[in-house]
């Protein structure tokens, strides 16, 4: 028979821990004190502590008195005679039954022998026996009160300090003891001076000030500004409520990255350390004039072959060498559309190259390009082209250029002018060499040592490639590696290429290059800056996003009494819907730019999304969810993208050259339009006579004097030259012969559909109202 470890351990009177650790010691398998062992183990672990052992002696206890004797048992008393009468207990009387319903004073009864009984002592147990004494712990009693009609007592051990009672809190009284004043409430406190961070809002200086956010705005509602409880305030609303308040608000603002950044920007470079560098030239002009056509001939290349529609949409950069001379060229284009890229071009160029056509001669965008020179105060050469046509006229394009202030050397002015011909070759040599003095004179110079800066000319996302913008470094040197910020976005030049595609590890000043590596597309015109560490590049362009944003957020106008009825007829405005997807941030920009230019009051284009990269399924999600045309502009869907359009029937219309796009969206536009309505007059007849017939009404006898009366004509009846009532003609007739019309010199019977008082003279002119199509 097997015994588990711990009764074994009960029988020895040791310790289950230790009778284990024993049987483990002894070679038995016992992993806890449940394990059972057999009788030879059991008798081996006895043997092992000698066999039980004794109990525990316990507590001496008083000897026992000795019982008495109990006394013999008396004889039975003899039977009684039959002259004695027999003895016998009372009997009990019979228990009364209980009645089923139990009269008031009988209730009182029952309750009076309960407690009788119930004070009846208990018979005592003279049989019982005390073995063993047992002292119980002492305890005191403490009587706490935990409100005015709750008492509590409480037993602790003697010795044990209670607890600490929370102390009671008053009693408000609604209503005061009569003669007693009540206490005034303290006015709180409030500060004179508070610190605050940057951006403030409602919020924050509730919590920094403790003033009631409902006191806050009510001081910004009696000012005029309406704002939400988060929303950044301006340093003119926080000195506003600082004087409604008599409080003085300090502003804490962060590391000032921005500052810092243009000190370092700013510091002037030593003469010693200046380099000469290679000049901008960028073409300007009018579009098809031969801007990309003159920089394939210096170039030997074909560009403007392959361009769409062929005309330029992007701003070209590409570097040339000739004779030891290095030159960077800037192509722009010449559409009107393209007035930002222009604009900027001239901005970070050297020499503006201005091409004018021999035969077309200066057009408006020749004059804007030369308002462009002008305002960024850079040189000017003009070149002339198209010499080789038939129809060229150099002299009426000098005389016309002189007219704008743009007087050639030739002619005594200040201007260099140059003929060339793209297709032939004709004066491009002239041309160089007229760029390279310019360049001499201007002494351009450059620190190639320090940290690179330059200029975002173009960004695109290049798939593979991710964001990709094409940089002009205007100072130092850029590296491969180098870390740089360029408006709200930053990142690690992973990649330098140059105009032909080659690979790069550095680019100095005037080197035009395209950078991968960006998180994001940065916008075309946005310094680039390279900085020590991606930490505080990434500081910084958050700063702007977060800044950018907003702004966008203050460009929203609230709703007031003064526009609160152009808010309402605005949104009755017929609105084309659009997602604008493109291949360059600087293309995008010309392409809002066009389409926001197309918006009249009547009709709108809006701009729902635009962004640069291809077309995804977000965005045709978003066009089935509002209801828009997406647009893309040199960019194709992806295969799902394109899937599920088809699918939710979401239109995508494609294109490559830009009037195409603002012609088909002006077309459509237009179809949304309200038509103009014409009255047109058809003719006129009199009446001469009128006729009352039985359930027919009155008709009216006329001869039509001019033009014709058409069966569903409009007409208008004139008394004496006053209308008196117009309408439709309810039936036309000849004789009884039903017609479509009466021309001139005919006689017919007319009714006027719901008027009847017709009288002989009046005239009844006809005619009809004509939608005509509206243009923009």
């Amino acid at each position: 028979m097997r015994i588990r470890l711990y009764q074994l351990a009960k029988d020895l009177g040791v310790d289950n821990v230790e009778l284990v650790a024993k049987a483990r010691a002894m070679g038995i398998d016992a992993k806890s004190h449940s394990s059972t062992v057999d009788e030879a183990q059991a008798a081996a672990l006895r043997a092992a502590y000698g066999g039980p052992r004794p109990a525990a002696p316990e507590a001496a206890l008083p000897p026992a008195p000795p019982r008495p004797t109990p006394p013999p048992p008396s004889p039975p008393p003899p039977p009684p005679g039959p002259e004695e009468p027999v003895e016998r207990p009372p009997e009990r009387p019979p228990k009364p039954a209980r009645p089923e319903y139990v009269e008031r004073g009988e209730l009182e009864t029952i309750g009076v022998q309960k407690e009788k009984f119930a004070k009846r002592a208990p018979r005592g147990r003279e049989s019982a026996e005390i073995i063993r004494r047992i002292e119980l712990p002492k305890y005191d009693a403490t009587i706490r009160e935990y409100g005015p009609h709750v008492r509590i007592k409480e037993r602790r051990q003697p010795g044990v300090v209670p607890p600490r009672r929370r102390p009671r809190r008053p009693i408000r009284t609604e209503h005061p003891r009569p003669g007693v004043a009540p206490a005034a409430p303290a006015a709180p406190t409030r500060p004179t001076k508070i610190i605050t961070d940057y951006p403030v809002s409602i919020r924050s200086l509730s919590q920094s000030a403790g003033i009631k956010v409902s006191e806050l705005m009510g001081i910004l509602v009696k000012n005029g500004v309406m704002a939400t409880l988060n929303e950044p305030l301006g340093d003119d609303v926080v000195a506003t409520l600082a004087a409604a308040l008599n409080l003085e608000i300090e502003v804490r603002r962060g590391r000032d990255l921005e500052g810092e950044l243009a000190e370092a920007q700013a510091a002037p470079a030593r003469p010693e350390d200046l380099r000469p560098r290679a000049p901008v030239v960028a073409f300007l002009g009018h579009v098809d004039h031969g801007k990309t056509s003159l920089l394939d001939a210096i170039r030997k290349t074909k560009v403007a072959a392959g361009e769409a529609g062929g005309i330029t949409q992007h701003i070209g950069a590409y570097t040339v060498t000739k004779d030891g001379h290095t030159v960077t060229f800037l192509d722009t284009p010449g559409h009107e559309a393209f007035t930002a890229m222009r604009a900027r071009g001239a901005r970070v160029t050297d020499i503006v190259v201005l091409v004018v056509a021999a035969d077309d001669g200066v057009m408006p965008q020749t004059e804007e390009a030369i308002n462009h020179a002008r305002a960024a105060k850079v040189p000017i050469v003009v070149a002339i082209n198209k010499i080789d046509l038939p129809s060229a006229n150099p002299q009426r394009v000098m005389t016309q250029l002189s007219e704008r202030g743009i007087l050639p050397v030739q002619w005594g002015g200040d201007v260099e002018v140059v003929q060339v011909s793209a297709a032939t070759g004709a004066g491009i040599p002239d041309l160089i060499d007229t760029l390279a003095i310019q360049a001499e004179i201007l002494e351009l110079k450059a620190n190639p040592n320090r940290p690179a800066r330059g200029v975002v000319l173009d960004a695109k996302l290049s798939e593979g490639r991710g964001a990709v913008a094409t940089i002009l470094v205007q100072e130092g040197t850029l590296r491969r590696g180098d870390v740089l910020v360029c408006g709200t976005a930053y990142g690690r030049a992973r990649s330098l290429h140059d105009d032909q595609g080659r690979t790069l590890d550095a680019a100095g000043p005037s080197t035009p290059v395209e950078v991968a590596g960006l998180s994001t597309v940065p916008a075309a015109g946005d310094t680039v800056v390279v900085l020590p560490d991606i930490e505080r590049a990434r500081q910084i362009a958050e700063e702007r996003q977060r800044r950018a944003r907003e702004a966008s957020f203050a460009e929203r106008k609230h709703v007031t009494l003064e526009n609160l009825f152009a808010t309402l007829a605005a949104g009755e405005h017929k609105e084309v819907r659009v997602i604008l997807k493109a291949d360059v941030h600087g293309t995008l920009e010309v392409i809002r730019k066009a389409l926001n230019d197309l918006s009249t009051p009547e009709v709108r284009v809006n701009i729902l999304h635009s962004a640069v990269g291809g077309i995804n399924e977000s965005d045709v999600l978003l066009a089935d969810a509002s209801d828009a045309v997406i647009i893309g502009f040199s960019v194709v869907p992806e295969p799902s993208a394109r899937a599920l359009a088809e699918r939710k029937d979401i239109e995508i219309r494609l294109y490559n050259v830009i009037y195409h796009l603002t012609e088909e969206m002006k077309a459509a536009l237009e179809r949304r339009l309200e038509p103009e309505r014409r009255q047109v007059v058809l003719g006129h007849a009199e009446v001469r006579k009128v006729f009352r017939i039985t359930k027919v009404g009155i008709v009216a006898g006329c001869y039509v004097t001019d033009g014709r009366i058409t069966r569903n004509s409009l007409v208008r009846l004139t008394r004496n030259s006053i209308v008196v009532y117009e309408g439709k003609i309810a039936s036309l007739r000849h004789v009884k012969d039903d017609i479509r019309e009466a021309t001139n010199g005919q006689e017919c019977g007319i009714r006027i559909a719901d008027y009847d008082d017709v009288k002989e003279g009046d005239i009844i002119e006809a005619y009809e109202i004509q939608e005509i199509k509206r243009k923009l």
